[in-house]
């Protein structure tokens, strides 16, 4: 391979790996939301999404600290799902910012896949 190539898988690398630790860390950022603002069963709900959120984020900074293509690829997966999810969520709640922001965020995901191949 030559130094140009290499260089541009770097660069994909870590486009890819900053989107993923974005994508992490705002799921963080609105589960923290959630446990501030809600009550009671709500709230224990929303520690549990903290929980699982705070889980992806720690393994979406691991490929930024050192080269792991595999841990990257499985992150990125990880967020890509939970994207799809949340902007189903977004349709069914009728929510437009719901459905849009996942929506990007997983568009964002798909494409830095696709350039990793």
């Amino acid at each position: 391979m030559d130094y140009a190539m290499a260089g541009g898988q770097t660069l994909i690398y870590y486009i890819n790996a900053y989107t993923t630790l974005i994508s992490a860390v705002l799921g963080v950022c609105f589960s923290i939301g959630a446990v501030i603002a809600e009550t009671e069963t709500s709230r224990r709900n929303a520690l549990y999404m903290f929980a699982r959120s705070l889980a992806l984020m720690c393994a979406a900074v691991i490929p930024i600290c050192r080269n792991a293509p595999t841990i990257l690829f499985v992150a990125t997966m990880a967020m890509l799902i939970v994207q799809i999810v949340d902007c189903i969520i977004g349709i069914v709640i009728k929510s437009k910012m719901r459905t849009v922001g996942p929506f990007i965020m997983a568009v964002c995901h798909v494409v830095c896949l696709l350039l990793s191949i």
